[in-house]
């Protein structure tokens, strides 16, 4: 079978997937991406299992045509109000015997965030991730990694993401009556971190906002782990239907209209007499609408979705400040003037809009916020991370790669450990 995986992001309005290929030089290069419309999903939640189900056969179907690569399986996200996340606390004791200290092993970390999982959660809930913070050794915390430390306590404060078991086994449902199965279910805000944050923007502390159709939810990053997710149920149809409302104009026209002359930063138009043409309907004549007018009209809800979020960030993690960025994905992202507007709201100008291209190989056509979490759900899938690992493993074992003295080896090994870090 090939090095293939394929990222499917399913999401309200669109299902876009990405297939992602194994290179002779163990790097992970995309060689298809597309989107097409995605009915049976509201807010985020699947109410029609046959289209979608037939949606997903369509999409994969054409992937398959292009790439000439038979498809069997797939990684795909979860997100909206389905998510819910907390921290979660672990402890084990590592003493040898008559209770004294000793190397802190793998078994022993992964014994601990088995704890961790131990926390009470609703019985229609399912753990996603339990991703460490941090872990702490008979007392001193801040510890990235424990590994051969000595020790006789060892605890790790996480992050524990859930989801709803019924969205879950619908997602499940919907690939499998397609065909194919589910190599894994990931947070897509987390998944679009892989494709286009970097490792000092999780560290210094960071947002990932990702503005989709039905919802917006973000994802805050904090000494390289997360420390909370939000999600609302509002996202860019909603400043569709706000074009309807006020200019009386059909959803489909409205929508066109914002994708071709949208902006949400006022200052960014220049010419008061520039006008947009919107067809009439039922009859009527077309109408004239100032871009001014129009730009008012999306400004006003996009703001109103910032500051839904800054809230709920605000209210989770006590946090008013933070010194990485805030990265703006998903298809809303690419509205002009979406990098002045989140710059108001969260007062600070470290703001960008996350185009992926920081790992992997990556063409320039596929580098669209849009395509974030499907790329990252490519770049993250940990089956072929462990495969990098088994042919690195079988080079070495076989011979392939030279042996050196033992000092300069180790120092090789920590470079290669360096470069799969920064890649992954």
């Amino acid at each position: 079978m090939s090095d293939i995986v394929v990222g499917l992001d399913i999401g309200t309005c669109f299902i876009r997937t990405v297939i992602g290929e194994l290179t002779d030089n163990d790097r992970i290069q995309i060689i298809s991406a597309r989107k097409i419309p995605s009915p049976g999903l509201i807010n985020g939640t699947i109410v029609n299992i046959e289209s979608v189900m037939q949606s997903i056969k369509e999409i994969i179907e054409e992937d398959e045509t292009e790439t000439g690569y038979e498809v069997r399986s797939c990684v795909t996200g979860i997100g909206g109000g389905q998510i819910e996340s907390w921290d979660s606390r672990g402890v084990v004791v590592v003493a040898g015997k008559g209770n004294t200290n000793r190397e802190i092993t793998e078994t022993d970390m992964e014994r601990v965030i088995d704890v961790a999982k131990g926390f009470s959660i609703p019985p229609d809930r399912q753990i996603l991730h339990v991703i460490p913070r941090y872990y702490i050794v008979d007392g001193q915390g801040g510890i990235k990694n424990p590994k051969d430390m000595l020790g006789v306590r060892l605890e790790a404060e996480t992050h524990l993401v859930t989801a709803s078991s019924t969205s879950i086994n619908n997602i499940q449902k919907c690939i499998r009556r397609a065909g194919y199965t589910v190599d894994e279910i990931m947070l897509k805000t987390l998944a679009a971190t892989y494709a286009v944050m970097t490792d000092d923007e999780l560290e210094l502390g960071s947002i990932l906002i990702d503005l989709g159709g039905e919802n917006t939810d973000a994802i805050v990053f904090l000494g390289g782990a997360p420390i909370c997710t939000v999600s609302i149920p509002v996202g860019s149809t909603y400043v569709t239907n706000d074009i309807v409302c006020v200019k009386g104009i059909s959803y489909e026209t409205a929508e066109s209209t914002k994708l071709k002359y949208g902006c949400c930063w006022e200052d960014l138009i220049l010419d008061d007499t520039e006008e947009v043409i919107i067809p009439g309907i039922g009859g009527r004549g077309p109408e004239v609408l100032s871009r001014r007018e129009l730009c008012q009209i999306i400004q006003a809800r996009i703001e109103e979705m910032f500051n839904m979020i800054k809230v709920e960030i605000v209210r989770k993690t006590h946090l008013t400040q933070l010194s990485g960025n805030v990265v703006l994905t998903g298809g809303g992202a690419q509205l002009l003037g979406i990098t002045e507007l989140a710059q108001k709201v969260f007062r600070t100008t470290a703001v960008r809009v996350g185009v992926p291209g920081n790992r992997g190989d990556i063409p320039t056509e596929y580098r669209l916020p849009e395509y974030a979490t499907a790329i990252g759900l490519v770049l993250s899938n940990t089956r072929l991370k462990n495969r990098i690992d088994t042919k690195r493993h079988n080079k070495y074992n076989s011979g392939e790669t030279k042996r050196v003295k033992s000092e300069q080896s180790s120092g090789i090994v920590e470079k290669m450990r360096a470069f799969f870090n920064e890649l992954f």
